[in-house]
């Protein structure tokens, strides 16, 4: 068991690198033409030399990727390791039980199912979903589950599902965000969220610190998912932090894929491309130097020609097509753009996992401070999911 003092010690680490480092990845990569800081020539000469193999191998790794950029701002950026690994024998179920539920999506339910404390308690599940995560744990353990999602549909299918299966397991439809929802823990649960995103999983720390719910297993997702512009952190050491964390901030913590397959990475490549060609269009169109960006797209739009996708991005944006300019000119420089774009991503990368950590840590340290005994550890491989971190809490006597 981790105590206190090496959590905040870590905390500290961690936010005093990040703070001094902003420049670096404090940024949109998207809004540079170039690859900024050129004021340090030595680290604007090694990423200018990277190959695509090269970046590839460094966005593979954490640790490479810290490693690699250390020297090159002459600090020591590896000052965390991954977390310990915990893994317990995942129980096989019949097929028919875990039907309709994505490889990669159940190994995340099972692995995370194994390492809950055997426990009599009745078990709330916070944002459910269908509540497979709930009907396992009724399925193995014999709990009481109480599976909390406001999505009436879904309700209605993990309903079916648990009937089907013969689970003591029932559905609450409500928002997780009406403070009646946090009204419904109690002392006696031992609440599970898998995946909980963003502000959903930070109001159910709150709420059961306030109910004091006697075990607590969550794995957090999604940290830009908030309803404030920037950050607030949950803890007293991180609320006296120098940093200010907005949208954009959190969502580098999440930039950690699970590794693509060669189709998916060309459509990345080309999306990514055309994103940064049609900037260049929308600069040249509306002779305003700042970068632009688009919501989501269909994959199936990647099918078509970039002139068709800057034509449907000009109509979202309200701007008027020049049917005179040359399309395949933006396009090759967008993919020109793309190469600087991925070199500037090598540098913002190497703090992601950092991020992460003080994030993780400012929910640790939280439950510190409301008397919890806290462990963290990753509870599968990255492989399986990135967002692979585990949360474990339960109650000091008081």
């Amino acid at each position: 068991m981790v105590n206190d003092n090496c959590w905040s010690k870590s905390f500290d680490e961690i936010d005093s690198l990040l703070t001094k480092t902003r420049q670096y990845w404090q940024i949109l990569p998207f809004e540079h033409l170039d690859i900024p800081w050129l004021s340090n020539p030595q680290l604007h000469s090694a990423l200018s030399s990277l190959t695509d193999d090269d970046i590839e191998a460094l966005e593979a790794s954490d640790k490479k990727l810290r490693q690699f950029l250390g020297p090159l701002i002459s600090l020591n950026l590896d000052i965390i390791d991954d977390l310990l690994l915990n893994k317990e024998p995942i129980n096989d179920v019949p097929s028919y039980f875990k039907a309709g539920i994505k490889g990669r999506k159940w190994s995340q339910i099972a692995s995370f199912e194994a390492l809950l404390a055997p426990t009599t308690q009745p078990i709330l599940e916070w944002c459910s979903g269908k509540g497979h995560l709930g009907r396992l744990i009724a399925m193995h353990r014999g709990n009481e589950v109480t599976s909390l999602e406001w999505q009436p549909s879904l309700c209605l299918q993990g309903k079916t599902l648990a009937e089907k299966h013969q689970v003591n397991q029932t559905f609450i439809e409500a928002d997780a965000f009406n403070v009646d929802a946090g009204k419904l823990l109690n002392g006696s649960h031992h609440v599970v969220a898998l995946h909980a995103c963003g502000d959903l999983h930070r109001v159910l720390l709150t709420h059961s610190a306030q109910r004091h719910v006697s075990r607590l297993s969550i794995a957090p997702c999604c940290y830009h998912l908030i309803k404030t512009t920037v950050y607030q952190p949950l803890s007293l050491i991180a609320q006296k932090s120098a940093l200010c964390l907005s949208r954009q901030d959190l969502s580098l913590s999440m930039q950690q894929t699970v590794v693509a397959g060669k189709r998916e990475r060309k459509h990345r490549d080309i999306e990514v491309a055309w994103r940064l060609g049609f900037d260049l269009l929308q600069r040249h169109l509306t002779q305003i130097e700042a970068y632009l960006p688009l919501p989501s797209i269909k994959q199936s739009m990647l099918n078509g020609s970039f002139e068709a996708f800057c034509r449907w991005a000009c109509e979202i944006k309200k701007l008027k097509f020049d049917e005179n300019l040359s399309m395949a000119s933006f396009e090759s420089k967008g993919f020109e753009r793309q190469c600087v774009n991925r070199r500037i991503e090598t540098v913002t990368h190497a703090f992601r996992q950092l991020l992460e950590r003080w994030l993780l840590l400012d929910r640790v340290i939280f439950l510190q401070e409301q008397g919890y005994e806290v462990s963290l550890f990753n509870f599968c491989e990255s492989k399986i999911t990135p967002r692979n971190a585990m949360i474990t809490a339960t109650k000091k006597p008081t």
